[in-house]
């Protein structure tokens, strides 16, 4: 017995249309990666900016922290030395 395969003008098209929806798909799939990828790399240096920006921030803080404390010590300072002047005035 001889089996013989042949397919008809119809089940060609489809064939073809699968095998074209099928790379569509593809390609498509592709350029979602893609654009997933760079939002990736957008939200990474928008971190590395927020990381940057808070660092620069508790840096200031710091600083206005220090400067409060030099002010304050410089007021405790005047203070011991009028009291010491008026102390040491017979």
């Amino acid at each position: 017995m001889r089996h013989s395969f042949s397919l008809s003008g119809e089940l060609h098209i489809v064939g073809i249309v699968a095998i074209l929806l099928y790379f569509m798909l593809l390609s498509v799939i592709a350029m979602m990666w893609i654009r997933i990828e760079r939002q990736d790399e957008t939200i990474l240096n928008l971190r590395i900016k927020i990381s940057e920006t808070e660092c620069s921030k508790i840096a200031d803080k710091e600083a206005v922290r220090i400067m409060c404390l030099h002010e304050l010590f410089e007021r405790i300072d005047n203070l011991d030395n009028k009291h010491s002047t008026i102390y040491q005035m017979p």
